[in-house]
């Protein structure tokens, strides 16, 4: 049953140069649009999703989807981007310099808090899926997952940078690596490791890998 949004106002199409008070915002439009999208490519797989489907869960008509994306690949690519921006953003606003090496594992914990991680792990997955079958896709996807790389160990030389006197025992681009693999491995192992929680497995090793020698 479409959730969300889409008992508020009636069917309409996109937002337009109309300012009238009837009009929805082209920028919550499209907001609603992707929100709508990243429910339905979780629940259903990108193949099975249908854009009216997703359009009518937003409250929107089919026309909508595409007045804001080119096609239904563009509406997945950018699903997933703006989960990407979700994680960078929040990671981003939580990670500084001056942060106390006592203090970093609680910060990477916070982070991690912010979202759930299960349905971006579906997303995620689907997207994986969904390039095998299309490998005309796989740039986005390979440029997607380098930005986040690139986004987190930005973050990890930052904080390294500011700490000198830390010496992580590795390279920080493979420190980036371990972090990040470490956190979609233990989220695609969910249902085999109950109770676990990425979040706070990646802090502890964050805080291994710190702790004086």
């Amino acid at each position: 049953m479409p959730t969300g949004p889409s008992n508020q106002e009636p069917m309409s199409d996109d937002a337009s140069s109309d300012t009238s008070p009837a009009r929805t915002p082209r920028s919550e439009v499209r907001e609603r649009l992707l929100l709508a999208g990243a429910a339905a490519f979780a629940e259903q797989g990108v193949h099975e999703a249908r854009l009216d489907e997703i359009a009518a869960r937003a409250g929107f008509s089919k026309g909508a989807v595409y007045s804001n994306f080119s096609s239904k690949e563009d509406l997945v690519a950018q699903v997933m981007q703006r989960a990407t921006n979700l994680v960078l953003g929040a990671l981003r606003e939580l990670v500084r310099a001056d942060i106390a090496a006592v203090d970093i594992g609680d910060v990477v914990r916070a982070a991690f808090g912010r979202h759930d991680q299960s349905v971006q792990f579906a997303l995620l997955s689907e997207f994986r899926g969904y390039v095998m079958r299309h490998p005309e896709f796989l740039p986005e996807f390979v440029r997607q997952r380098r930005e986040l790389q690139d986004g987190v160990l930005e973050l990890v030389q930052l904080w390294f940078g500011a700490h000198p006197e830390i010496d992580p025992g590795m390279s920080l681009e493979d420190l980036t690596t371990v972090l990040i693999g470490a956190n979609v491995g233990i989220v695609f192992d969910a249902e085999a490791l109950p109770g676990v929680d990425p979040g706070e497995v990646v802090a502890a090793l964050v805080e291994a890998i710190i702790r004086p020698r």
